[in-house]
């Protein structure tokens, strides 16, 4: 009776660890490949000689070079600062996740690069336009 004791605590233990740990607010990965998209349309673009577009309607007729993208840009989970473009030797971040900076998540800065940021850290990240 004693081992089954036990066995309960330890099972039980287990499952309250297991169930706390998805509670926990996490960020949301199906942002990272469409921030990645989104870099490869405004390199495309720039290579293109083209200007990043400054308001939806300018984005609208190019959205098909941005697939991935596209969606979370018009339904706004990724927030975009218009006008922003791919600048190699730049750090401002240009697109990110609608919840960065309450919950922390990915973000694409000016170099191309897709990095996650915790909340505080977007807080304080220079942003393009300001």
């Amino acid at each position: 009776m004693r081992m089954l004791k036990l066995v309960l605590l330890i099972c039980a233990l287990f499952c309250a660890s297991g169930c706390s740990s998805s509670s926990t607010a996490t960020v949301d990965e199906s942002l990272k490949p469409a921030l990645q998209d989104f870099a490869q349309f405004l390199e495309s673009i720039k290579g293109d000689g083209m200007k990043p577009p400054k308001k939806m309607s300018e984005f609208i007729p190019v959205e098909p070079m941005a697939p991935i993208a596209a969606e979370f840009l018009q339904n706004g989970k990724l927030v975009y600062i218009w006008g922003s473009g791919i600048d190699k030797s730049g750090q401002k971040v240009i697109a990110y996740d609608k919840d960065a900076a309450t919950l922390g998540g990915y973000v694409l800065l000016q170099d191309g690069t897709v990095k996650e940021m915790t909340s505080e850290e977007f807080a304080s990240a220079p942003k393009a336009g300001s």
